[in-house]
């Protein structure tokens, strides 16, 4: 009995939640990332600039930012995790599907040894790429970015994944 009212409590809090945030506003913007090989490394490059100190995790600790987008290495890797960023808006709102999503980041990150604690990191490099790859961030788009990637870092933790 306990248990389901705590699934029924966490369900009802988690809709409320994502009813914070604009889903339809974030899938608009992320469709205006037009992701190719000259685009997708910019989320690393600026994530390297913003916090030096997560490099150690990809190995890239002696790369000039400058030269990331070129690297194939970044390119790659840049296409999959920003795919799994713009999955989230579509996501929010159904509770497996989010867990599922977040969990999909979890185990990319986990390839790398990058602890999902430093997550926490990654919203203000995303923006960045936003601003230069999807015509920009409007302070409405990221206050609503911002809601949902601190979402994603609560729900995380509550899960006990770090």
């Amino acid at each position: 009995m306990i248990s389901d009212f705590s699934h029924k409590s966490h369900s009802k809090l988690l809709a409320t939640q994502s009813k914070m945030v604009n889903a339809d506003l974030l899938k608009k913007h992320a469709s205006a990332y037009k992701l190719t090989r000259d685009t997708a490394a910019e989320f690393h490059k600026q994530l390297f600039t913003l916090h030096p100190e997560l490099a150690k995790y990809y190995d890239a600790e002696d790369i000039d930012p400058d030269r990331i987008p070129k690297a194939q290495k970044f390119i790659m890797l840049g296409q999959q995790e920003l795919q799994f960023l713009f999955r989230l808006p579509a996501v929010i709102n159904e509770e497996r599907d989010w867990r599922s999503a977040l969990g999909q980041i979890k185990e990319a990150y986990s390839d790398f040894n990058f602890p999902i604690s430093e997550f926490n990191k990654v919203p203000d490099a995303f923006l960045a790429a936003m601003e230069k790859h999807a015509g920009g961030v409007t302070p409405e788009q990221k206050k609503e970015w911002e809601a949902l990637f601190d979402k994603a870092y609560k729900d995380m933790k509550s899960w006990g994944w770090y």
